[in-house]
């Protein structure tokens, strides 16, 4: 029996594979952000750097097969329901998010605490599963929510679990994205990912926000992909001595818990 030839990605786009005409059309999706319907040609352009022809081509061929809408009256673009076919098969197809959904429940009630599980997404986390307790809001975000790989301590759970290679190359994407911000961040990632050594979590108290503190733990998958999760809220209800003693310790023994469920690549 013949055998599958392995793909090395580690070429990036500077692989003959690499196709850049889809690239740019992704672009073009992901430009959009939360609280965002609509935008316009100037806008795509802006954000994505690319040319207002480009763009104009590109966002014709979206909207011919779904992934956009076009307003008439605007002339402006929105998300179409192809990509929300695509995002809730990828979310349901999430095993690990139903098992682990009545664990981050019962540590929400616990702690009237948001918990919250994501995975990458560019040099963001994105939610994909969210519990809350019945007490009044203090972390309010949403599946589908982005925040901060390097900020955040769901973010730097996922950098501690990362295999180093993937890493590197995460890490030099936000150098290049962040250059006068990099010695700052570099700094807290590494005393986060030396917290995970340590404790098996790591914490982040108004760093990101100057009111939001938390903590989070991550798994890796066989195939490398990272789920990662955090427990977080207001600073002021969630001081970091509560965090350290009690909920960071909850959450990583949660995690661990769920260890087991991710030994197939299918979690």
């Amino acid at each position: 029996m013949a055998r599958t030839r392995q793909i090395d990605f580690d070429e990036g786009a500077d692989s003959r594979r690499f196709v850049t005409a889809l690239a740019r059309g992704l672009d073009v999706l992901a430009c959009f952000h939360m609280d965002e319907k609509w935008l316009a040609n100037a806008e795509i352009a802006a954000r994505t750097g690319l040319p207002k022809p480009t763009v104009v081509r590109l966002a014709y061929t979206l909207c011919v097969l779904g992934y956009l809408r076009h307003s008439r009256e605007s002339g402006k673009y929105a998300l179409g329901d192809s990509l929300a076919a695509l995002g809730i098969t990828m979310v349901s197809n999430l095993k690990l998010r139903r098992i682990a959904r009545p664990y981050m429940q019962d540590l929400a009630d616990r702690y009237d605490i948001s918990v919250s599980l994501g995975i990458r997404n560019g040099l963001s986390v994105l939610y994909v599963e969210n519990c809350r307790s019945g007490a009044p809001l203090s972390l309010g975000l949403d599946l589908g929510s982005r925040i901060p790989v390097a900020e955040t301590a769901m973010g730097h759970a996922l950098l501690a679990v990362m295999e180093p290679r993937e890493r590197e190359r995460l890490l030099a994407e936000v150098r290049q994205a962040e250059p006068a911000r990099w010695p700052r961040l570099r700094e807290a990632i590494e005393a986060g990912c030396a917290h995970w050594q340590a404790r098996g979590f790591t914490v982040v108290v108004r760093d990101w926000q100057t009111d939001i503190a938390g903590v989070g733990a991550a798994i890796r998958q066989p195939d490398g992909r990272v789920i990662t999760f955090n427990a977080g809220g207001s600073a002021s209800k969630f001081p970091r001595e509560l965090l350290e003693q009690e909920i960071g310790p909850q959450l990583a023994r949660m995690v661990k818990g769920l260890e087991s469920f991710v030994r197939s690549d299918d979690a």
